[in-house]
């Protein structure tokens, strides 16, 4: 019998997310005239710099908030 694989604590959950979120917006990121990407930009620090925030892993940053 294998040994179920243990679920992910919210911290790794988040990251994971998050991780996932950056390698999503990293096209818009790389091309210089897609649309939203001044907003994109800022999204994208805002997931680099969420887990070092009070707000880390209960409240996910938003895309143009």
């Amino acid at each position: 019998v294998e040994p179920t694989p243990a679920e992910p604590t919210a911290e790794e959950a988040a990251r994971m997310w998050r991780d996932m979120e950056l390698a999503v917006t990293d096209k818009a990121a790389q091309t210089l005239d897609w649309p939203n990407r001044d907003n994109i930009l800022t999204y994208r620090q805002a997931l680099r710099d969420w887990p070092s925030t009070s707000s880390f892993p209960s409240t996910r940053p938003e895309l143009g908030a």
